[in-house]
Order: C-alpha cells, then sequence, then structure tokens
C-alpha cells in the first residue's frame, strides 16, 4: 500500500515481496515513512553514480538488462537532476509503486555487484587513511568521490525543496560502506532491510 505524504499525513509505504526462491523475506515491521524510503533510494543511488562515474543512458541500459520497464528506467535517470532547477525530478513525496521500489533495489545492487572491486578499494583507501589519521582529501579517488557527492547532494536538497542538513562528506562516506555491503551476493536483501530501518 502507497499513500502520498502531506503536512497532516505521514505516509506510509509497504515494502515489496520478493518471489525468489532463496529469498527469505525478513521478519520485521513492514512499514516505514514513505518520504524516507525515497530519499534513501535517491541518495544512494547518487553516491553509486558519482563513485562509479555512470551517466542516466548506463541506467537505462542496465535497466534493460533487467528487464525493468523503460518508463520506470527513466524516472530512475532524473534522480540526480542533472540540470540544477530541474523541476521535472520525482519528488521525494511522490507516491511511490511497489514495482519502482523493487527496481531502484535491483539497478543499485546490480551496479554496485559490477564495480565491487572500485567499491571495495575506496573503502579500503578510507580505513587507511583513518587508521593513519590522514586527511580522506590526499587520495584522489575519494577526494573527487566527496567532491562530487557534495555537488549533486546539494543539488538533490535544492530539488527537493529539503531542509536536510546531513553532512555531506559523512553521508557520502557512510554510503560508501553501504555500496560494499550490498554489492554482495545477499546486497538485495540487505538494502531491503536498511529501508525497513530508514
Amino acid at each position: 500500500m502507497v499513500v502520498s505524504v502531506s503536512p497532516s499525513n505521514t505516509g506510509v509505504f509497504s515494502l515489496p515481496q520478493r518471489q525468489d526462491q532463496d529469498y527469505v523475506q525478513p521478519k520485521l515491521a513492514k512499514t516505514v515513512p514513505l518520504d524516507q524510503i525515497r530519499t534513501k533510494l535517491d541518495i544512494t543511488l547518487l553516491a553509486l553514480k558519482v563513485l562509479i562515474g555512470i551517466d542516466s543512458k548506463s541506467i537505462v541500459g542496465v535497466a534493460s538488462q533487467l528487464n525493468i520497464p523503460a518508463t520506470i528506467a527513466h524516472k530512475l535517470t532524473l534522480v540526480a537532476g542533472e540540470e540544477k532547477g530541474e523541476k521535472g525530478v520525482v519528488s521525494q513525496n511522490q507516491p511511490l509503486k511497489t514495482e519502482e521500489t523493487q527496481s531502484f533495489i535491483l539497478i543499485i545492487c546490480h551496479l554496485a555487484k559490477q564495480n565491487q572491486a572500485l567499491i571495495r578499494r575506496a573503502v579500503a583507501l578510507m580505513e587507511q587513511m583513518g587508521s593513519q589519521n590522514s586527511r580522506l582529501q590526499s587520495v584522489t579517488l575519494l577526494r573527487e568521490y566527496i567532491c562530487n557527492f557534495n555537488k549533486v547532494y546539494q543539488d538533490y536538497c535544492w530539488n527537493h525543496e529539503s531542509t536536510t542538513t546531513y553532512n555531506s562528506e559523512t553521508l557520502a562516506l557512510k554510503l560508501l560502506v553501504d555500496l560494499l555491503f550490498y554489492s554482495a551476493p545477499q546486497g538485495y536483501n540487505r538494502l531491503l532491510l536498511s529501508l525497513k530501518y530508514s
């Protein structure tokens, strides 16, 4: 069930059920605020796009490989608001359909698996810099990732008229670790679980 969000109504989304034979639906509360799900998936995809350097065309290509309808794939390509001020970007308060949510998760996990080596390298560098008390910006990969994420995150917040006050660098690093988990064989399950705790 999906309902919209308004000032007097906190939208609730029932997470989709997977039909895979090897998938066991987690036994947790199955409703979370709609705006949190939308934001979580949007920003996770943004981080992935920034890290691996993909564009909208690449996302549409991946969606086609996964047999995701073109209409849904097109919505995913608008997540970043590739042109600042683009009001066609899907609102985080817009009702999120079950099929759209499944598609989001599938694309994120598929791309993460394809680029697991890069994600693992970035996380390893982050841990190394942390253990040496060195600045993350001294490593080109991390510096470019953090800088580019900051730009697209600010644009995302602007396009969605968000009042979110997250520190973009802290969020970028958290998402980097999250992407490593989503690149694992059980990545779909892990991302699904993370939505339930959003």
